[in-house]
């Protein structure tokens, strides 16, 4: 498992590419929120996710996130195609098991 680290500054975020960690920003005012993670895996790649405040959107795919920075859970599991498929549970990244 994996401690997913909230970082505060998006530049930080992108530069420093620490793996599970994650940025979150509101979009709109419907409560969706664009959910910025790193890998899991170490490779570095980042990329986002949509994320809805305790609901998941109805757009696809999407995910439901508890709003926690310190403990966040995201639902369903996040499969980031060739690299890392898991999920975050209380703020930690837990590799699915094959």
């Amino acid at each position: 498992m994996l401690r997913a680290i909230h970082l505060l500054d998006f530049e930080e975020f992108r530069a420093q590419r620490i793996a599970g960690s994650f940025y979150a920003a509101p979009e709109g005012t419907r409560g969706e929120w664009v959910f910025w993670y790193c890998c899991p895996c170490g490779c570095g790649v980042i990329a986002p996710l949509s994320v809805g405040a305790n609901f998941k959107p109805p757009s696809s795919p999407s995910w439901n996130w508890n709003l926690s920075k310190s403990e966040p859970t995201l639902s369903p599991s996040v499969n980031h195609k060739g690299h890392w498929h898991g999920w975050l549970r209380d703020g930690y990244w837990a590799e699915a098991q094959s």
